[in-house]
């Protein structure tokens, strides 16, 4: 591995930054993988942009690492970011953008649920078990990897959260909308009504969910002409052969992007791990850092 190259490591839409830990440990240099807003630790704040994801990374970047060199890839969602990065709108830019598995095609249907998916609550469950299964299915995991596979054990440690102790507006009632558990109206006077007893806690059933903020969906699609467009230093684009989401073909859609910018001049041609899926490198993190090291921006950063 390339010694000194200072790594950006960012998650896609529904992980955390663990789906990195494979990558970051081959890595021989500084790694820097956070949790984007809105998953895992990071607080859940709108407006789920990628600029202001950008602008959160960058506010570390600038503040603890300013005057390094650095080079960053992300998945999904998190290449965006990325990109957002590679313009140099939030500081320096990195010597070397790549990207996992961005989504290049959006259907009308698919754009047209992304302001209810945002709206909802969040997806509450009576046991770990049930939240585990519904955040693989958000982070592209389920039905990739196991849910006790070790690679993946970190990632869902920090994928959810409970047991929660409910309140007045959040309770679950049988999968329901959460429901409200609000006293009810006082009676009129003269006399006033007894305070209501104090709800019991311990009466409820633990609540188990995601460590997500549905509102993240509403980061949408990325406009990934303009920001290639945009990119002062060389990208690189890879996906997985077995991906769902997108194609080799599909990158033929980025031509003209990759016309007006030399340094996304490849972007057309992805580079294709062969056998892996959407999640590239949770499935064989050797394949994806062995690719990292021969980018430009990543081999030589220093």
């Amino acid at each position: 591995m390339a010694e000194g190259t200072t790594l950006v490591l960012l998650h896609g839409l529904g992980a955390n930054r663990h789906v990195w830990d494979g990558v970051a440990k081959l890595w021989k240099g500084d790694v820097y993988a956070p949790d984007i807003r809105g998953h895992g630790e990071a607080p859940w704040s709108a407006p789920y942009s990628f600029g202001a994801m950008a602008a959160d990374v960058a506010e570390v970047l600038n503040r603890d690492c300013s005057g390094v060199h650095y080079a960053v890839v992300g998945h999904s969602m998190g290449g965006a970011v990325g990109l957002a990065l590679a313009s140099g709108w939030f500081g320096a830019p990195p010597a070397g953008a790549a990207t996992v598995g961005v989504k290049l095609r959006w259907s009308d249907e698919e754009l047209s649920r992304i302001p209810d998916l945002a709206a909802r609550p969040p997806r509450e469950f009576p046991d770990r078990a049930g939240a585990v299964e519904w955040f693989m299915k958000l982070a592209g995991l389920h039905g990739v990897l196991a849910g006790d596979d070790a690679r993946i054990a970190a990632t869902i440690e920090a994928g959810v959260t409970g047991p929660l102790h409910h309140d007045a507006e959040r309770r679950v009632a049988d999968g329901r909308e959460p429901a409200r558990t609000d006293p009810p109206e006082p009676p009129e006077p003269p006399e006033p009504p007894e305070p209501p007893e104090p709800l019991d806690q311990s009466s409820l059933p633990p609540a188990w969910r995601t460590a997500q903020d549905p509102a993240t969906i509403e980061v949408g699609p990325p406009d990934m002409a303009g920001l290639l467009a945009a990119a002062k230093c060389p990208v690189s684009m890879a996906i997985g052969e077995r991906d769902p989401l997108v194609a080799a073909d599909h990158h033929g859609d980025l031509a003209a992007a990759a016309a007006a910018n030399p340094l996304a001049a490849g972007v057309t041609a992805p580079h294709v791990f062969g056998g892996l899926g959407h999640n590239a490198m949770v499935e064989d993190p050797h394949a994806v850092a062995d690719w990292l090291t021969k980018l430009p921006g990543f081999a030589d950063a220093r």
